[in-house]
This record gives structure tokens, C-alpha cells and sequence, in this order.
């Protein structure tokens, strides 16, 4: 057996081992790309003030006071999502899962979401946000709904395979001589050719165009998988000496003095009488990656650590930092994320014109038994 042939093994059979997932993550990634752009259209009612009075906000203590009341005590708030846009409300999410769960609907012990006008104090919306459609789309996507362990487990092994898989197509692609008629076929689709062959191109062509797309997003999403964005357990603690918590306003409006220009903070309320008040303040709406992050003693309310990932030295705080719009496409603008759509799309089709290949060549092989059977009887 020759090393190309071998390689069309590998290929085949990593194919049929996770063809299925593929197509499942590509179409989920596909849907979840403009997950932020079609919420701003459909949840317009909950994401936005109805009126922007002259009046400033209420202070972020009576606002997290009032989402308190809102969600009920037993509902514990994580993190509250606060945009310094003056006609976005603000959001609470009350947020607890059970990691030992074996389906999507046992997943979560509660997740909650409540978004108040933040100048009037008024429940403008409440949710259960397990329930919300984007929210099952990005766990069909992370764990297939079956959970963080087999679920996790399954995806993150078929990401493998489809790495594997782009690297191996590249080399069965690779033309034998790079003359034009030979080109010509390995480049272009004969959108007049019978299905056959139009199958053949949708799956050589259409994989060999979309093969750096697809590798990035195939390798930052191993990057999660593998927890290599994962933060670090943090040494940096509240003093526990203390008995008073901080104002949340006044945590908030020293992070707002350190970063005059945030678009939005996400403000992560410790899970731990020693943790600390995590806040993020995301430079712009569209990518993720240009933020500042604060730790902040959740008893004095004193800042102990900042941080820059895309000023900080040597490239992986950057890499680590990039990894979700890299992931998403966003690095790239709008452009970009058409580009992950597309990509998205043209994976989740991969798997299946290479199925029908397979099956095709395999009635071609049976036929061709049969023939040579026929002229063995008849000599």
C-alpha cells in the first residue's frame, strides 16, 4: 500500500468516526456566529431602555439589590453584565450547574437572567435562560447536550479527527502535476457537471479553499477543549480578616476611572469568601479580546491585580486572549465572521459529500465485481 493510499484510509475512516459530530458542530457554529446580531434584533425589547432619561443611573448597589429580590436569595448572582451604552439595560445572571450531569436538561441546577432599566430600577425582563435558544445552540455546540463529561468528551476527540482530517484532504488534494488541466479541476467546481462530480468538487474544492479557516477554528476550539485558555487559580485573595463587603458602585466606578472608554464591564461576583471581584472592561462591543481585567479585594474594595493580555510580553497572553474571536471570526470584523459562517457551513457539508463519495465508489467497486464475474463464467 502506497503512504497516499494509507493517508485516503485515515482519511476515510476519521471521517466515518466523526462525520456525524461535524455536521452537528458546523451547522451549531454556523447558527451561534450572529448569535449577538440577532439578539439585538429579537430581544430588542429586554436588551434596550424604551426611553433614556436625563437622569444618571441608579447606584450598581440598588440596582444588584432590586435584581436580588428579583431572582429570589436561593438564586446565587454570578456576574452582572453592565454596558456603558446609554440605551442598553443592565443584566444579572444567577448561574449554577451540575458538572456531574449526563444530559443538557439536568445540566443546570438554575440559570437565571434578569434585566433591570438601569435608571429606573424596573424589571424589564426575566428569563430562564437554559431555556433561551442560543443558549441550547452553544451547548449542542460544546458538549453535544450530553454534558460536560461525555458530551466534552466526544466533541473535543471529533475536533481531533477534523484536524486530522483538513491535514489529510490537503494531501490527497495536492495535485500530481501542476499543469493546467490538472489545475483547472482542483481549483474550480464544474457546477454543469453530472452529481457525481459535482459532489466530488463541492467536497475537494470547497475543503482546500476553507482549509486555513477551518484549521483556525478547529485549533482554537481544541485550544478550549484542552483548557489552554483555562486561567490559572488565582493567588491573588481577599482578606478574610474583614467582615464588611465593598460597594459594588464603588468597585465598579474604579474600574470605570481605570478605563474611561469600556463599552461594557462584566462584573464576576466572587464564588468564595476568600475570592475576589473579577471584572472585565471590554474596550469594544465586537471583539473580545481588546479588554482590561481587574481583581478587586471583595471586603476593602482595594485593587490587587490588573492586567492587559494584548500588552502583556511574549505572544501566548495574546494567542489566549484572541482565542474566542480568532474561534468565532470576529478578529476579522464582519468580514471575518461571514468567513467563519461560511466555514461553518462548508464543514458541516464535508462530512457529507464525503459520504456519498464513499458510497459511490462503493457500488463502483461492487459493479465492477459483478462485470468481472460475468466474464469469468462466460470464458
Amino acid at each position: 500500500m502506497t503512504l497516499k493510499k494509507l493517508i485516503a484510509q485515515i482519511h476515510l475512516w476519521l471521517g466515518l468516526t466523526s462525520g456525524l459530530v461535524v455536521v452537528i458542530l458546523g451547522i451549531s457554529g454556523a447558527i451561534y456566529t450572529f448569535s449577538d446580531e440577532i439578539k439585538d434584533i429579537v430581544y430588542k425589547d429586554r436588551r434596550y431602555v424604551s426611553v433614556v432619561p436625563k437622569n444618571e443611573k441608579l447606584s450598581l448597589d440598588t440596582l444588584l439589590s432590586i435584581a436580588k429580590q428579583s431572582l429570589g436569595e436561593t438564586h446565587k448572582i454570578t456576574r452582572a453584565e453592565l454596558s456603558q451604552d446609554p440605551e442598553r439595560t443592565y443584566m444579572f445572571r444567577a448561574f449554577k450547574i451540575n458538572k456531574k450531569s449526563s444530559g443538557y436538561w439536568n445540566y443546570y441546577d438554575y440559570y437565571l437572567k434578569v434585566y433591570l432599566d438601569p435608571y429606573t430600577g424596573k424589571v424589564v425582563f426575566k428569563e430562564d435562560a437554559s431555556k433561551e435558544f442560543f443558549t441550547v445552540v452553544l451547548a449542542l455546540h460544546m458538549n453535544l447536550l450530553l454534558g460536560d463529561g461525555l458530551g466534552h468528551f466526544i466533541v473535543k476527540w471529533s475536533t481531533v479527527c477534523f484536524g486530522i482530517l483538513l491535514l489529510s484532504g490537503l494531501v490527497l488534494w495536492w495535485p500530481k502535476k501542476w499543469k493546467q488541466k490538472q489545475l483547472k479541476k482542483n481549483f474550480a467546481i464544474k457546477w454543469n457537471g453530472k452529481f457525481k462530480r459535482l459532489n466530488y468538487d463541492l467536497h475537494n474544492v470547497l475543503g482546500f479553499y476553507m482549509l486555513i479557516p477551518l484549521l483556525v477554528i478547529a485549533l482554537t476550539g481544541l485550544a478550549w477543549s484542552f483548557e489552554l485558555t483555562t486561567d490559572k487559580k488565582s493567588k491573588v485573595l481577599s482578606d478574610t480578616t474583614q467582615t464588611t463587603k465593598a460597594s459594588a458602585n464603588q468597585i465598579l466606578k474604579q474600574s470605570l476611572e481605570k478605563s474611561p472608554k469600556t463599552a461594557y464591564f462584566l462584573y464576576n461576583f466572587p464564588a468564595a469568601k476568600s475570592g475576589t471581584v473579577n471584572i472585565s472592561a471590554y474596550q469594544s462591543k465586537e471583539h473580545l479580546y481588546d479588554r482590561r481585567q481587574y481583581r478587586f479585594d471583595q471586603y476593602t474594595g482595594k485593587l490587587l491585580m490588573e492586567a492587559d493580555p494584548m500588552a502583556a510580553a511574549g505572544i501566548t497572553p495574546k494567542l489566549i486572549a484572541l482565542n474566542y474571536d480568532l474561534h468565532t471570526g470576529s478578529a476579522l470584523g464582519m468580514f471575518g465572521k461571514i468567513l467563519a459562517f461560511l466555514a461553518s457551513l462548508i464543514a458541516a457539508g464535508l462530512p457529507i459529500t464525503g459520504f456519498i463519495i464513499w458510497i459511490k465508489k462503493g457500488k463502483k467497486s461492487e459493479k465492477t465485481k459483478i462485470i468481472a464475474g460475468n466474464l469469468i463464467k462466460l470464458s
